[in-house]
């Protein structure tokens, strides 16, 4: 089995929105420096391309040229953001996931990996699949998913065909707070865990936690999908 762990409001869940709201405060003020606009407008602004685009950056790309390593720097001085309190719960809950273990982020991987490292759960992953190498377009488009996969291929080759393929595409298992971002993957027949405390759970949702550490409650249905 593969475990693909998306980052943020996922690893770390949305008791603690102050982790994301430091990010989101720093990508609106980088929307304010590529609009010319004021504060206000750049946060409608950064919402807007999230909603339009996927990501803000592929807005900003789209419409105003910003480089995305740019943007990255910016957004990640670490001295404006807060990181997720340390969290042994949840490193021992993923160590004890059978199979491998990685993250899945639409970010650059310094976020996400900086952030597990205050939580205490970076040794719990063999590695991390960002933005950059979704070549900037990332979740929900379907290149994020299929680049994973080329990428998953590399990693754990014996569970691909040759031609890149999961033989068993369900046993790519996804959590994500997004539903959104659960769809193509869905799509491509992996096995979906939305983990969000709103249980919006459309169709393509095969399982639903309220959060990270409710995991525990559907691995037995979990494993019966699997056989």
């Amino acid at each position: 089995m593969i475990w693909l762990f998306d980052y943020d409001l996922t690893i770390y869940g949305a008791d603690e929105h102050n982790v994301i709201d430091s990010l989101d405060h720093r990508i609106s003020l980088m929307v304010q420096k590529a609009t010319g606009t004021d504060f206000e407008t750049a946060h409608q602004i950064r919402k807007d391309y999230l909603k339009r685009f996927g990501t803000t950056l592929a807005g900003l790309q789209a419409m105003h040229g910003v480089d995305p390593e740019t943007f990255f720097d910016f957004i990640h001085e670490p001295e404006y953001l807060t990181y997720p309190k340390h969290s042994p719960a949840k490193a021992n809950l993923i160590m004890g996931l059978a199979g491998h273990r990685f993250v899945f982020t639409n970010g650059r991987r310094d976020w996400s990996e900086a952030g597990m490292e205050h939580m205490g759960v970076r040794q719990c992953f063999e590695d991390v699949f960002d933005l950059k190498q979704m070549d900037w377009i990332g979740k929900p488009h379907d290149s994020a998913y299929e680049k994973a996969e080329r990428w998953l291929a590399k990693k754990v080759p014996e569970m691909f065909f040759a031609n890149g393929t999961p033989a068993d595409p369900s046993q790519i298992v996804l959590l994500d707070d997004s539903v959104r971002n659960l769809e193509p993957a869905h799509r491509r027949g992996w096995t979906t865990i939305l983990v969000n405390p709103v249980p919006d759970v459309p169709s393509w949702v095969n399982f639903y936690i309220p959060s990270l550490l409710h995991l525990t409650s559907i691995l037995p249905e979990l494993a019966k999908r699997m056989k």
